[in-house]
């Protein structure tokens, strides 16, 4: 399993306690994709990012739902690669 996180370099700049708003996951828990796929966007201090698929395989369970917000180092989802 792999630990899908916004990464660190995103946060650089933040202040301290800002949380993310994760906007919507475009794929749904069990769906292929493959690597480069954006699984995701999120919302950091007025910016988009996409979260990408790291490898071909599939979400495993989704931690953070459309909506939520969160903060730095959260695990968003659990990925299974193939």
């Amino acid at each position: 399993m792999i630990e899908l996180k916004l990464p660190d370099v995103a946060w650089e700049g933040a202040q301290d306690g800002v949380e993310a708003l994760l906007d919507k996951w475009l794929v749904a828990e069990g769906t292929p994709v493959v690597k480069g796929q954006v699984l995701a966007s999120v919302m950091l201090v007025k910016a988009a990012i996409d979260i990408e698929a790291p490898e071909n395989g599939s979400l495993h369970s989704i931690f953070v739902k459309d909506g939520e917000s969160f903060a730095a180092g959260k695990v968003l989802a659990n990925f299974q690669k193939l």
